[in-house]
């Protein structure tokens, strides 16, 4: 009996060693770090809810920053890497854009289009404002109309 005390002894240190705070248990695969906009998000903010919240609540650039920085300060866990994925995501997936008013940049971001396309926008509305997306569709070669048309919701023309 002597004998078989150190041993067990010897075996749970052994296995107090293996447990590393921050690591996954034995047995579990360790958590990877997302490395995609969508893969952040459903990794990030599927966490604690539904992404139905997230599409429910389209919000600017700076509402949206505020909002990550909540989650943030309520336990939202991910890398810093991870919350800028999430905020590449939110903004150009999630953010309404006014097409007569936005810059080139934003325009590129939120409706995935080329600089050229963003281009032709701020060209054109500077001449005669648009007046509704199949405007914008018919009057701006290579947009995604398939794309526009899924966020027609978040794109205005004030």
């Amino acid at each position: 009996m002597g004998s078989v005390v150190p041993v067990v002894a010897a075996f749970m240190g052994g296995l107090l060693l293996l447990a590393v705070p921050g690591q996954p248990a034995l047995g579990q695969q360790p958590v990877s770090e997302a490395t995609t906009p969508e893969a952040a998000v459903v990794k990030v903010c599927a966490g604690c809810h539904g992404m139905q919240l997230v599409t429910d609540t389209p919000r600017d650039y700076d509402a949206w920053h505020d909002t990550v920085q909540k989650m943030i300060d309520r336990g939202a866990r991910g890398t810093p890497e991870e919350f800028d994925l999430v905020m590449d995501y939110l903004f150009q997936n999630m953010t309404p854009i006014d097409v007569n008013n936005a810059d080139a940049e934003t325009l590129m971001a939120v409706l995935h289009t080329s600089q050229t396309a963003a281009d032709a926008i701020v060209t054109r509305r500077t001449s005669r404002p648009f007046k509704d997306l199949a405007e914008l569709e018919s009057s701006i070669n290579g947009l995604d109309k398939t794309l526009l048309d899924a966020k027609k919701r978040m794109i205005f023309f004030q």
